[in-house]
């Protein structure tokens, strides 16, 4: 997934499945398979808009002091979800809000922690205040764009994704064709959806979220071999990577590559082998006996 700092604070969607869209964590940490996302330099101007936001923006009722200690509190709640503990994340979070309400960064790290726990509505609200705060924050347009997949608003979110790309200074715009490709899949255009995730290749080579979504495009037309070749590109570059293994096995069973799936389920168990992804490979290994 995922770096979460208060100044990379967008998303990619991620832990792709085949049954749908409900696969998104933050594309900021990825928790579950250990992967890290390849981050862009913040370029200057964008990091002092940044600093604006945090430091001065204007405000009738929020004090100097105030805006201070919601500062104390974002970096509180940022570091707490680095932690892996969004549950004391909101509460820091959510007093940062209260003391400067008009902050649209404190906004965004706000709509990130519900999704991180699964609070959709909630998420969309502080995305759609923090983009009427300032309409230019590019950054929240693609992290909007997230909660309205995740809810199956998905021309919504094709609209979100395509307005992140038009800023020229977006420092990550793989994200959003990477974004843009799983709105595509869950429309079933697997076509578009992979012209979007070869082009988050061609940003960041080994991207492999981008591999991994690609192969599952492949995978949904019946196209095996490619399938599996972009299984392997995912696995090369994020060999901790067990969704990624599974699938491969998969492929590899449709193709007849039966020694070589078993490979792949033996590496599933072994990364993950108390989680239902595990189990699920212990089971196909005992079909392939």
């Amino acid at each position: 997934m995922v770096h979460k700092s208060l100044f990379k604070k967008d998303l990619s969607y991620f832990r792709p499945r085949a049954s749908g869209i409900r696969h998104l964590i933050s594309g900021l940490r990825l928790r579950a398979s250990g992967i890290r996302h390849p981050f862009s330099n913040l370029r200057l101007g964008l990091l002092y808009s940044l600093l604006i936001f945090i430091f001065g923006l204007p405000s009738c009722q929020t004090g100097p002091q105030h805006r201070e200690d919601a500062l104390t509190h974002m970096r509180l709640g940022d570091t707490l979800l680095q932690e892996g503990r969004p549950t004391q994340a909101l509460g820091e979070v959510i007093k940062a809000r209260e003391l400067d309400p008009d902050n649209p960064a404190i906004r965004n790290l706000l709509g990130i922690v519900y999704l991180e726990k699964d609070m959709v509505p909630q998420a969309l609200q502080e995305f759609q205040s923090a983009l009427r705060l300032d309409p230019g924050y590019t950054e929240v347009r693609n992290n909007l764009g997230i909660a309205l997949l995740r809810t199956g608003r998905l021309q919504e979110a094709l609209v979100e994704f395509n307005k992140t790309l038009e800023d020229p200074l977006y420092p990550t715009p793989q994200f959003a064709y990477y974004n843009l490709g799983q709105a595509y899949s869950a429309l079933r255009d697997y076509e578009k959806a992979r012209k979007n995730f070869y082009e988050a290749i061609r940003l960041v080579p080994n991207y492999s979220l981008a591999f991994h979504a690609l192969g599952l495009s492949w995978k949904e037309t019946r196209h095996y071999e490619e399938a599996a070749a972009a299984f392997k590109k995912a696995i090369e570059y994020a060999p901790q990577f067990p969704q990624a293994h599974y699938d491969l096995g998969e492929v590899l069973v449709l193709l007849d590559q039966k020694s070589l799936a078993r490979l792949a389920y033996q590496e599933v168990v072994r990364q993950v082998p108390e989680s239902e992804l595990g189990r699920k490979a212990e089971r196909k290994l005992r079909e392939l006996r």
